[in-house]
């Protein structure tokens, strides 16, 4: 996954021929949120699909609301 920024890491695993992803942040020193679990789908290889890209950025946002309102960091 392109682009997803500094901090945010993921997991891909294959099993009987399907792939899962997970993808999570470590930005915050008190915290870690997942972002996003999914079972990868693209007919177009390795490529993720916008949508799972657009949730990963949403939930990126609302995790560091939600950190700043918890931690008040």
């Amino acid at each position: 996954m392109e682009g997803r920024g500094a901090g945010v890491l993921e997991v891909v695993e294959d099993h009987d021929g399907d792939t899962f992803r997970a993808v999570y942040t470590v930005r915050f020193s008190r915290a870690v949120y997942v972002l996003h679990v999914f079972h990868k789908k693209s007919p177009r290889g390795i490529e993720t699909h916008q949508s799972d890209i657009a949730m990963v950025k949403e939930r990126l946002k609302a995790a560091q609301q939600d950190y700043e309102t918890r931690f008040k960091e």
